[in-house]
């Protein structure tokens, strides 16, 4: 009941425009209806040094990805005057692909960059060693049981997992601590942003080069960017890769999701549309236009051909 109240917050209404401006006009065509849906505040900063343990991950309707519902054990909520002392602070992040209920997350804050080479320690190791004491002792809790807090303390992490943040999916950190060839996502373009770059499900990044004041970070879509290595990003990919070969169950599923009917223009009358009218299918021997007559697919022509 804890956790529910805390997320009240979290949760608001969202209106529905349905494809329509401050005016009421259509701006944007085939929209309208869907489901009734609710905002989550997504925590897309991150900038904050701290560890949490991912309570579950949730489907969120607002976004192809998952969420995960994070209960924040140290370093977040401290100065919120809001938080009672026997509460702990949660809040949604993305969800990594692979990332299971009970994990750790951390927040890292080092933002210097490492001297070890391609691999790149935590700068804050005895802060991460007791935020593995803490993840200890909240999964005893939770648990109630001797047996339960017995098999956690007798399976420490390995000591080169303990010291290496890189190797935990959902972890966020600057790109200066991030070492080469790992899959990120998240990403941000400018320092403090958040994260713009690299969230809609299934896409990663990955780290080619790094450099002292930037990184070069190869995207989805193959082109390469320089970025400050003082942005944040989260290791690993985003969750639901298989977002892409869902099918639509039936025709009232895409009405869930506020999708409306598409009409062809040929189908129309002619007052509403110019491919409209005529006997058959038949555009009246022009190109294709759009509703207010303009090209749709050449466009228009920008020079004339010379005469040989």
């Amino acid at each position: 009941m804890k956790v529910a109240k805390t997320l009240v917050k979290a949760l608001t209404g969202k209106t529905v425009t349905a494809g329509r401006n401050s005016s009421g006009r259509i701006t944007s065509f085939h929209r309208g209806g869907g489901h009734k849906r609710s905002l989550r505040e997504i925590d897309f900063k991150r900038d904050t040094s701290s560890v949490g343990i991912v309570e579950r991950i949730e489907y969120d309707p607002n976004r192809s990805s998952k969420i995960a519902l994070v209960r924040w054990i140290e370093g977040v909520g401290q100065k919120d005057a809001s938080y009672k002392a026997d509460r702990a602070p949660v809040n949604y992040i993305l969800a990594s692909h692979q990332m299971e209920v009970g994990s750790m997350v951390v927040n890292s804050d080092c933002s210097k960059p490492s001297t070890t080479g391609s691999l790149r320690p935590a700068q804050n190791a005895d802060s991460f060693l007791r935020f593995q004491e803490l993840f200890r002792q909240a999964h005893a809790d939770a648990e109630g049981t001797d047996k339960a807090e017995a098999a956690v303390t007798a399976a420490p992490l390995p000591p080169a997992d303990l010291l290496d943040l890189n190797s935990k999916v959902g972890n966020c950190m600057p790109l200066a601590d991030i070492r080469m060839g790992t899959w990120v996502h998240s990403i941000e373009c400018r320092p403090g942003q958040g994260a713009q770059l690299v969230r809609a499900a299934g896409t990663y990044a990955k780290v080619v080069k790094e450099s002292a004041s930037q990184c070069l970070v190869r995207l989805p879509s193959g082109a390469e960017k320089l970025i400050d290595s003082r942005c944040r990003a989260t290791i690993g990919i985003v969750s639901n890769p298989s977002h892409g070969a869902q099918e639509l169950r039936k025709a009232g599923h895409s009405r869930w999701l506020g999708w409306r009917p598409v009409v062809r223009g040929v189908a129309m009358n002619p007052v509403d549309h110019p491919h409209g009218g005529g006997e058959g299918r038949t555009k009246g021997g022009r190109p294709s236009v759009s509703p207010w007559g303009k090209p749709t697919k050449a466009g228009y022509k920008t020079a004339r051909k010379q005469k040989a």
